[in-house]
């Protein structure tokens, strides 16, 4: 009895320190591949694993929106915007002389997803006229939320919007004083707030937001 108790305890510890090793290995692993995706995310300027981009401003965040009418955004300068897709390419909302409309989506969003299309075909048929700009910025990004992530479902949907992709803090929808979605933003040549809207407007709408941009244009 002696002999069987004196054999056993060294091989239990033998099988933990094993398993230990494996487990530290593995982690060590995992901790290489996160920072090597965050690595080339941070290269490309968006954060491709989680639909997150990189975002900067330069100015500050625009009021608050809560209605069209008496906007105290109205006449304002947005700050300029800059960001990239989930494929890398950039994009900065500046003021370069040119009017633009901008719209803020997000992914879960039931309003913007039945505004998406909508859009776009508005796009294919030739209504946005040459001298005015268009953007588009993914806002409220939340990967525990439906229609995830955001690059898939404007894919799938033949975006052809120039895209920034908001980061989790938030900062592009800050800048643009973002409240609901989907929310438009019509701006003159040199940034300066024109108008905001939310909610679906559809190609009526739409029309009427590029009368303003022209109208903005001179």
């Amino acid at each position: 009895m002696t002999q069987r108790t004196s054999k056993r305890p060294p091989a239990k510890p033998k099988r933990k320190l094993s398993a230990l090793w494996w487990t530290l290995g593995g982690l060590v692993g995992l901790g290489l591949i996160v920072l090597l995706a965050m690595s080339i995310a941070t290269e490309e300027g968006v954060d491709q694993t989680s639909g997150y981009g990189v975002v900067t401003v330069e100015g500050d965040p625009l009021p608050t929106y809560s209605e069209p009418t008496n906007d105290p955004a109205a006449g304002m300068t947005l700050a300029t915007v800059s960001g990239g897709d989930w494929d890398g390419n950039q994009t900065t909302i500046a003021p370069d002389g040119t009017p633009k409309i901008v719209v803020l989506l997000a992914h879960w969003c039931p309003h913007c997803q039945r505004e998406v299309p909508i859009i776009q075909q508005w796009i294919n048929d030739g209504n946005l006229p040459a001298g005015i700009d268009m953007y588009s910025v993914t806002v409220f990004t939340d990967p525990l939320r439906a229609n995830w992530p955001p690059q898939d479902w404007l894919v799938q949907a033949g975006w052809t919007t120039p895209v920034i992709m908001d980061d989790a803090a938030g900062t592009a929808a800050t800048a643009f004083g973002m409240a609901s979605t989907p929310m438009y933003v019509v701006l003159d040549g040199n940034n300066q707030v024109v108008q905001r809207i939310s909610g679906e407007i559809g190609t009526d709408g739409l029309d009427a937001l590029t009368l303003l941009a022209l109208q903005a244009a001179g």
